[in-house]
């Protein structure tokens, strides 16, 4: 269990596991601000308000030069990682409900492990395949047993949507952070977002009373889902995979649904059903043995330390 406790792997650790419960946090904070404002103006209104953070702070670091090769992957990112993939979790969650749709996303790691290995040619050992397959019994359970019936179904599957395009973004991010700091990443990739997402929020706000929150609250809970769910959050995820392998690192993600049902049963007061329960059992079981495997073979060096 060295590998997993060395220093560069224990900071990508504690980086990844601090992004999730910031999302298992943003799974509440987004699913009561769109009980105000329609999925896809909180979408904008938190790629907005990061892009221009982001922005700010790689402009100020000399961190926003890109190669021109690298144009159409960095659009792919923000693209794919931002407005698809958020996209469709806002509206899931939307659907679902904030515990139900973090327990969904939650089976990313699977997806994660088998393109890490099929677009990376990381080495993933049968035990922690066998760890993930646990893991992905309790996503199985938890689909086959939601409440709210015919929209947490809808909302199910496009939560579905957004993990798989979660998952190609962690990917693809992640060949990125071999030539390029996290910050730049992050910022151009909320950029894009900011700009694809653009069309899909106007038209939301068209056809609502209330685009835009009206309370304190709904601008605090904006800021949260901006500053830490995007700028802070996102920042921590794909510097933490500088350290640790795409296959091991995503099983992180188990304290996001962790929080997410946490929170969304005490904050907001959501149902969880026994079959709920039994499936996060189930995929924290899974998730817990995947990042206690050891590779049979030597990890990759570790990635210089972020400044």
């Amino acid at each position: 269990m060295d590998d997993v406790f060395n220093s560069p792997a224990r900071r990508g650790f504690v980086s990844l596991a601090s992004a999730s419960v910031i999302w298992g946090g943003m799974y509440v904070a987004s699913d009561a601000l769109m009980r105000q404002i329609p999925p896809f103006v909180a979408l904008e209104l938190r790629e907005l308000l990061a892009a221009i953070v982001l922005i700010a702070i790689a402009k100020r670091r000399g961190l926003l030069h890109v190669q021109r090769e690298d144009y159409l992957s960095f659009f792919g990112v923000g693209l794919v990682g931002f407005t698809i993939s958020i996209g469709f979790q806002f509206t899931g969650t939307h659907d679902a409900g904030a515990g139900l749709g973090s327990l969904v996303t939650a089976s990313s790691p699977i997806l994660i492990a088998v393109l890490g290995v099929l677009v990376l040619k990381e080495h993933v050992p049968l035990l922690r395949w066998i760890a993930i397959a646990i893991a992905f019994v309790g996503v199985i359970v938890v689909l086959g047993t939601p409440s709210g019936g015919s929209q947490a179904t809808k909302g199910i599957v496009l939560l579905l949507i957004a993990m798989v395009a979660w998952s190609i973004y962690t990917i693809w991010s992640r060949r990125l952070l071999d030539r390029y700091h996290a910050i730049t990443v992050v910022a151009l990739a909320s950029a894009v977002g900011a700009i694809t997402s653009l069309p899909l929020a106007l038209i939301s706000a068209a056809n609502t009373n209330s685009p835009l929150p009206t309370t304190l609250l709904g601008w605090g809970e904006v800021a949260y889902i901006s500053i830490m769910g995007m700028v802070i959050a996102f920042f921590l995820w794909v510097s933490g995979f500088k350290h640790v392998d795409a296959s091991k690192g995503a099983v992180m993600l188990l304290f996001q649904p962790l929080t997410g049902v946490i929170l969304g049963a005490v904050i907001l007061g959501e149902h969880i059903s026994q079959g709920t329960i039994i499936g996060g059992l189930l995929i924290s079981l899974g998730v817990a043995g995947a990042i206690l495997v050891r590779d049979k073979k030597v990890e990759r060096q570790a990635s210089p330390t972020l400044n």
